[in-house]
């Protein structure tokens, strides 16, 4: 164990920490962490009166990283529902706190809890989280996202990448007049592109794009894009290549399609970009197209 340790320890400040300590202590912390049962506690939302005094917790276990436990993409879709940038990057240990959210997202089982915490009427009480909750377009996510409402709103990005409950109160006292001050963080690459069934997609604050492989005799009046504020659906030539609901809101006015010549320099590519009408990261293109497992929460 002191081998592995010491090897660890020119590259991590844990290590180092745990270099220094005698044989005793060090098998005394290796066991307990092989024996104890904890939990990571990721604040989705912190009290406010724009939310109704009421806190969403997200709960994981903290060594699904170590254990090489499953990324859970529908549980870090709620991270980025309320508004958190997902980032690879691991905070420092000053920064580390009860309410962190774990770098890259969340991996493995995790269990989602909400109460009405009201401090000033002396209340504390646990609510119902429903299935309909876990969806990242409902409507308390979306509230979450609005400024001061309990989530992680943030700056032009759409994420404020909150690390800490201690900073996200602060950051939500800041919004509603409270005093203190707001975190930042950078906004991650997790959900900034992707692939579907037959398309690749990204997106950045301001659009949404999808792009369909066509072939290079395609033309305009063989395509037909029914644009909605949440829905979508496009048609080729009688055939539905993509529809459902999208995982937020867009400007009509400001949605399009185009057909293009394909960069790999054969066939067409149809381009559809769809205007955002919130700056934020969605968590999922459309519905239909959600990556999903059991026991997720």
């Amino acid at each position: 164990i002191r081998d592995e340790v010491k090897q660890a320890s020119t590259s991590s400040p844990y290590a180092s920490q745990m270099a220094a300590l005698d044989d005793a202590a060090l098998i005394d912390i290796m066991r307990t962490t092989h024996t104890s049962v904890s939990c990571e506690i990721t604040a989705l939302t912190v009290p406010t009166k724009t939310n109704n005094q009421r806190a969403v917790s997200l709960y994981s276990a903290d060594d699904a990283r170590t254990q090489n436990l499953p990324f859970n993409r529908r549980a870090t879709e709620l991270l980025v529902g309320c508004g958190h940038s997902i980032t690879n990057d691991i905070p420092s240990p000053s920064t580390m706190s009860i309410g962190a959210a774990p770098p890259g997202g969340i991996c493995g089982d995790a269990f989602v809890g909400r109460c009405h915490d009201d401090e000033i009427a002396d209340i504390w009480e646990r609510v119902d989280f429903t299935i309909e909750d876990a969806n990242p377009r409902s409507e308390w996510c979306d509230v979450a996202r609005r400024k001061g409402g309990g989530g992680s709103a943030g700056g032009a990005s759409g994420g404020g990448g909150a690390r800490s409950l201690t900073g996200l109160m602060n950051q939500n006292a800041a919004i509603t007049g409270g005093g203190g001050t707001g975190a930042t963080g950078g906004e991650g690459n997790s959900f900034g592109e992707g692939k579907g069934d037959g398309y690749t997609w990204s997106q950045n604050s301001e659009e949404v794009e999808f792009r369909f492989p066509v072939s290079a005799g395609t033309k305009a009046k063989y395509v037909k894009v029914t644009f909605g504020s949440k829905k979508l659906k496009v048609v080729l030539a009688g055939q539905t290549l993509i529809s459902g609901a999208l995982g937020g809101t867009v400007v009509v006015d400001d949605s399009t399609y185009t057909l293009e010549d394909a960069s790999s320099g054969t066939g067409k590519e149809l381009c559809v970009t769809l205007g955002k009408k919130e700056g934020n990261t969605w968590p999922y293109m459309i519905q239909n197209d959600r990556f999903e497992t059991t026991n997720i929460l």
